[in-house]
């Protein structure tokens, strides 16, 4: 997970210096979902006073892992409903993981229940790829795994930003990194057959191995040598929603 997530380190130096920078000064800032600390571990680094929940035990045990001892404030919770009281907290975050809650509003309801009036909530959704060609592989790769139905959560950050109108926040675009590397369709449809990203866990082991099959004698076709590098181009789509007094 820490490696198909991550960032360089001076990227994400700069995103933890933007989010530090929406936050409140006080109080605790709860992280619905916080899997290994891969947002929350930079933020206590900065001095932000972090309480993470997350359904995956193995996740919580490999941020214990990385913490090195550090005190951490964790709990096996579901996001739907927290075991927290009414404003206990000033801010929260939900990193990449509306997109995977079915009840995505009714996660916004606990965390508008846990969270003070005028608190902030932190949020963003799964990093999209603005090259065409790996675009065109991944639509390939799902059309011959049958288009399983995804996400079952939020689809869009622009329907979140909808919502949390709706709910009388104020919405502010977070300044976000965009992470540029060099990929081989090689590598993109390993990734794919193996199932490490989130799209991919509604389909079976049998599937994606025959996709990944199919979409490589597409991708020989259409694109030539599949271990070329080729350049692409993520970012993230962060927000900051002041609540409602």
């Amino acid at each position: 997970y820490d490696q198909t997530r991550g960032l360089p380190d001076h990227l994400m130096a700069q995103l933890v210096a933007a989010l530090v920078a929406e936050l409140p000064r006080r109080g605790r800032c709860l992280e619905i979902g916080i899997g290994t600390g891969r947002i929350a571990l930079p933020l206590m680094e900065h001095g932000v006073d972090v309480v993470g929940v997350d359904i995956s035990v193995e996740m919580l045990r490999r941020l214990r892992a990385k913490s090195a001892g550090r005190e951490m404030r964790i709990a096996i919770a579901d996001a739907t409903r927290l075991p927290f009281a009414d404003c206990t907290f000033t801010s929260a975050i939900a990193s990449h993981v509306l997109h995977l809650i079915p009840e995505w509003k009714v996660a916004l309801e606990e965390l508008e229940r846990v969270v003070e009036p005028g608190g902030v909530l932190l949020a963003s959704r799964s990093a999209n790829a603005h090259a065409e060609w790996q675009r065109a592989v991944r639509r390939h790769f799902f059309d011959a795994a049958g288009n399983p139905a995804w996400p079952p959560g939020m689809s869009r950050i622009d329907d979140l930003d909808a919502e949390m109108r709706r709910r009388g926040a104020e919405v502010r675009v977070v300044r976000d990194v965009h992470n540029e590397e060099l990929v081989s369709i090689s590598e993109l449809l390993g990734a794919l057959e193996m199932g490490i990203w989130s799209a991919c866990w509604a389909v079976d082991e049998e599937t994606r191995r025959r996709a990944a099959g199919e979409t490589r004698e597409w991708a020989k076709r259409e694109f030539g040598d599949l271990d070329a590098k080729r350049p692409t181009r993520h970012e993230s789509d962060w927000r900051a929603y002041r609540l409602a007094e």
